[in-house]
């Protein structure tokens, strides 16, 4: 038994890295993506029940004792960061002069954070139960503030939203978790669990592995075929990914610094493929593409934190 969790554990202990190189391993596979596709759901409701499993219902239950903060960073995440980037894309016509790059933003900014993102936060050593609480917020609140934002921005022809089935989806996804997170409390017990935490670290990455594999399909040919293109979709993504952390750090200044960190951590990291799966197969290939490469941030931020963390203790350890 020891023999089949050894490599769960070593993933686990190297958490942020092995995240990062999954993401280059899935883009190497694209002939395995067509199996990995069908899995998403499934991949989606793992890693939220393991953040449950990571974190704990008490520990997020005392988050939503004093929802304020929660509450505030959900609407400057979900309603007013994406409402002022429609607003200034179009009074700047960027919606007419490149409408598939405009629903690509829709993408990027009208849905939650990604599931795995309290796990990320624990990795990097910032408080989970928050994040968690800010994840729940976020995806109770995504049918409707992206049904607003679909209405007020978009055509129903460009953008064919229907904010019930995503709603429903949610709401299936985050009771599935929350069952199964109990039901595996039940059986294996939080000693056993808290006793191999790097081993459920280790079966994340292995998850984020299946993530890597379905959406990097067509990756490479298109980094081929428009270099420049895909040049600029990486710079855009890390900048839009790093601009929504900077500007809630910002935003969150009354909270403790860690708090904070977790919290614009969450809201950079956002759950793109939850809304490709909505909105179906009829999506721009240029959309596509930046859904592709928008995955780059997701698995990699992580990492480059992490790399900073240590910089920085390094320096503070050097007389």
């Amino acid at each position: 038994m020891n023999l089949l969790l050894a490599p769960l554990t070593f993933l686990g202990r190297h958490g942020t890295l092995a995240i990062a190189l999954s993401l280059l391993v899935g883009a190497a596979l694209p002939f395995l993506s067509a199996t990995m596709r069908p899995f998403l759901d499934e991949a989606i409701l793992t890693l939220l029940t393991l953040a449950f499993l990571r974190i704990g219902f008490r520990a997020v239950g005392r988050e939503f004792r004093a929802p304020l903060p929660v509450i505030i960073a959900t609407i400057i995440a979900m309603l007013i960061m994406p409402g002022l980037a429609f607003w200034i894309a179009q009074a700047i016509g960027f919606d007419q002069s490149h409408p598939d790059l405009y629903l690509a933003l829709f993408i990027a900014l009208a849905v939650p954070p990604i599931t795995a993102v309290p796990i990320f936060a624990s990795l990097l050593r910032l408080p989970g139960a928050i994040a968690l609480a800010f994840l729940i917020l976020c995806m109770a609140a995504t049918p409707f503030i992206a049904t607003l934002h679909a209405r007020l921005f978009f055509s129903a022809e460009a953008l064919p939203f229907d904010g019930i089935t995503i709603g429903l989806r949610l709401a299936g996804f985050m009771a599935g978790a929350m069952i199964l997170a109990a039901i595996i409390k039940r059986l294996v017990g939080q000693e056993r669990l808290e006793r191999n935490r790097t081993t459920f670290d280790g079966v994340n990455v292995l998850v984020m592995l299946v993530f890597a594999i379905a959406v990097m399909d067509g990756f490479g040919p298109a980094l081929l075929a428009s270099p420049a293109l895909v040049a600029g979709l990486f710079v855009a993504t890390f900048a839009l990914a790093i601009g929504q952390m900077a500007l809630m750090r910002a935003a969150l200044f009354f909270l403790p610094a860690d708090q904070a960190m977790s919290i614009a951590f969450a809201t950079g990291l956002r759950n793109m493929g939850l809304m490709v799966a909505a909105l179906g197969l009829a999506i721009p290939e240029t959309t596509w593409l930046w859904f592709a490469v928008g995955q780059f941030p997701i698995y990699f931020m992580p990492w480059f934190i992490e790399l900073a963390r240590r910089q920085r203790q390094s320096s503070q350890l050097t007389p």
